[in-house]
């Protein structure tokens, strides 16, 4: 049994030295959360399923189809997890006479769950900006390389290592009853073991170098792939005939516009989830538990919200820039529509 540091007080517990106010902070996580990302949450699960279904209907033979399959999957468990914990912050269910502590529950079952999915969304989004990269680069090559057996070899891979990166949370906590002084009761929570701070410091490091790589793994393929396909699009249009080379002139440029769209999108909403990472890193207080706490809960409110918009915007970025998706994705829902 490993020795573990038992407090009275939830962890929502108000500090003085906190960095904001409990009032501006509590109202802010309240119309962040509860309204706008539970929102964004319900859209996000309805066109994550939609694509879903739509990549299944076209088949999962095709690579490209296998790794936006995956990134649709995760999207939408991302999405499950974090509308849960958008409920556990709701002050109506918290007035409920609930038999656990909905914060400490949240932070387990689903915080760092969410987290788990959004770093699988993270590195499926490397492995398409990649792959499209190659194709272009090496078109001759890519089949070769890319098969659908190795890319859901790869995202396996990605659930295995993913897990093993949140194991270190889930080893220095524990489900214990705890008394709460405010409502005079024992409840259901969580406590954490006595040396949390030095297993939790590899953990961080962790959860901040392998999205950090992600991240200039995504930037560095995206510039590659969209310097390439101008080289080739300028090639083409003194090689082939006009009328062919504006066909494939189009077609390339959806392709720059649907890696370009998914990749920036993703870098806007995911590159300040980092940068708290790293805060969290070098401010041990910067904590759901800490002196920082109201801070700590703002911070992630917001980083929640642009977590949501990017899952449940990419079905409209697949419906702009790519004929096949919009096709199947109309057949698929009896849309009667002109494609």
């Amino acid at each position: 049994m490993f020795p573990v540091n038992i407090s009275n007080a939830t962890l929502g517990m108000i500090s003085d030295l906190d960095l904001i106010s409990h009032s501006w902070s509590t109202l802010y996580v309240l119309v962040v959360r509860v309204y706008l990302t539970q929102g964004s949450c319900v859209l996000g699960m309805v066109t994550s399923v939609m694509c879903t279904a739509t990549f299944l209907r076209q088949g999962i033979t095709d690579t490209v189809n296998v790794g936006l399959l995956g990134l649709a999957l995760s999207d939408l468990f991302s999405l499950v997890t974090l509308s849960w914990l958008n409920v556990c912050y709701e002050p109506s269910f918290d007035s409920l006479d609930l038999p656990f502590i909905p914060l400490d529950v949240a932070y387990l079952t689903a915080g760092w769950p969410h987290v788990f999915f959004t770093r699988i969304t993270t590195w499926i989004t490397v492995y398409i900006t990649l792959e499209r990269c190659f194709c272009i680069a090496a078109p001759m090559k890519v089949k070769a390389v890319f098969t659908p057996r190795r890319t859901v070899m790869y995202i396996v891979g990605v659930y295995l290592v993913m897990l093993a990166s949140v194991f270190p949370i889930y080893f220095t906590a524990r489900f214990a009853n705890k008394f709460v002084s405010q409502k005079n009761i024992t409840l259901l929570g969580i406590v954490f073991i006595s040396d949390r701070n030095d297993i939790e410091t590899v953990s961080f490091h962790i959860n901040n170098i392998l999205p950090l790589t992600a991240f200039i793994l995504i930037m560095v393929g995206t510039a590659i792939l969209t310097r390439k396909l101008q080289q080739i699009s300028k090639w083409r249009l003194k090689t082939v005939a006009l009328n062919k080379s504006e066909e494939m002139l189009s077609r390339d440029t959806k392709i720059v516009k649907m890696i370009v769209s998914i990749s920036t999108i993703f870098i806007l909403c995911y590159l300040p989830g980092t940068l708290v990472f790293i805060w969290m890193m070098i401010d041990p207080e910067l904590r759901i538990d800490g002196q920082h706490s109201h801070l700590f809960e703002a911070a992630f409110a917001t980083l929640f919200l642009l977590e949501a918009l990017n899952s449940s915007v990419s079905i409209f970025v697949y419906l702009g820039t790519s004929t096949k998706f919009r096709q199947t994705f109309w057949v698929s829902f009896s849309c009667k529509l002109e494609v």
